[in-house]
């Protein structure tokens, strides 16, 4: 009898690692609309940017943009709304529990499966990094940066069997910085900071501040397909 109680517990243990390890994306609200945002912070463009999704701040100015492919949104309703829901999206990802702990180099060729990675300090991008689903187009990649971000020239996240940029977070307790030619995929929210994106950067995904100015200056950027 204890033999098939113990045969029992393990298969219904093996069944819930998984689950204990899994990765949930957090609901964005209005601000999944947003391609590039500031709660607290002017949103400034410089040369020619391709920017394709909502632009706005709920307390500073808008420079520079001249067509975009969505909406200018700047200390009204749907802005506050923003906000709100980025605050909550910021604490919920926040409160995710890691289960991996990647140096704070990433990239040179590195392929991470999903999960929730947290690095303790500041962290870099260099060269490609690759994100992998395993064939499943749901699987969630999640980090957590507890220090600036900043990324190398013409580094690269790359995604396959399946991974799409819709589920890939980056939250950032300092300021991110992405050199010139970076291809960043995913939501990268910066904590009480500013982002900065240089000349022939590519976002698919959204740069959202909860607190800090988000500056482009000839970049492509846009809301991330699929989900």
């Amino acid at each position: 009898m204890k033999t098939i109680l113990f045969k029992s517990f393990s298969a219904v243990l093996i069944l819930l690692i998984p689950l204990l390890n899994f990765a949930q994306a957090p609901p964005l609200g209005t601000a999944a609309g947003f391609v590039l945002f500031s709660t607290v912070g002017a949103v400034g463009n410089t040369g020619i940017s391709q920017v394709t999704g909502n632009v706005g701040t709920n307390n500073g100015a808008i420079t520079g943009f001249g067509n975009v492919n969505g909406v200018m949104q700047s200390a009204g309703g749907a802005s506050a709304q923003c906000a709100a829901d980025l605050l909550i999206a910021c604490n919920l990802l926040n409160s995710a529990v890691p289960a991996f702990f990647p140096a704070p180099l990433l990239g040179n060729g590195q392929v991470l499966n999903a999960g929730v990675y947290a690095i303790p300090g500041a962290a870099t991008l260099n060269l490609d990094l690759t994100l992998d689903a395993q064939g499943n187009s749901g699987a969630v990649f999640i980090f957590k940066i507890q220090g600036p971000f900043s990324t190398g020239a013409n580094a690269k996240v790359r995604l396959v069997n399946g991974a799409q940029a819709c589920n890939v977070f980056w939250k950032v307790e300092g300021l991110v910085s992405m050199a010139a030619g970076t291809t960043m995929r995913g939501t990268v929210i910066a904590n009480n900071a500013a982002i900065s994106m240089s000349t022939g950067d590519t976002l698919e995904g959204r740069a959202l501040s909860t607190s800090g100015a988000v500056n482009v200056a000839g970049v492509m950027a846009y809301t991330p397909i699929g989900c």
